[in-house]
């Protein structure tokens, strides 16, 4: 078995510059995903995603859901959901976490603890 070990990016280390800044800009306006991105820039596609979220350039878009209370209660609960599948893993479990303390509170519970496992399949 050969182990490879991955290659730091370039500037992962370093600070985001006005100039990666306004390329990043540019290239989400092309559609182009994390790995794209952070090849030409040099940085981690988390990196990426992390600075992306920074800037507000994630689409978010809010969606009713019905739920049932335990008394058989239908309640309405919105959930931002994040448009761009590219978002990190933080920012997904941010999502979830909103919609459990909603859905939670529509049953009159609240929560204390959340914790989700976010990974690619």
């Amino acid at each position: 078995m050969i182990i490879r070990k991955k290659e730091t990016p370039t500037n992962d280390s370093l600070k985001w510059t006005k100039s990666d800044r306004k390329t990043l800009k540019v290239m989400v306006k092309e559609g182009k995903s994390l790995k794209e991105i952070g090849e030409e820039l040099g940085r981690t596609p988390a990196a990426v995603g992390y600075q992306k979220s920074t800037m507000g350039l994630s689409e978010k878009r809010t969606k009713k859901i019905k739920v049932k209370t335990k008394e058989g209660k239908s309640v309405q609960v919105s959930a931002s959901a994040i448009v761009d599948t590219d978002g990190t893993p933080r920012d997904k479990a941010k999502e979830m976490t909103g919609v459990a303390r909603q859905i939670a509170r529509a049953n009159g519970k609240r929560i204390t603890m959340a914790m989700f496992f976010v990974e690619d399949l």
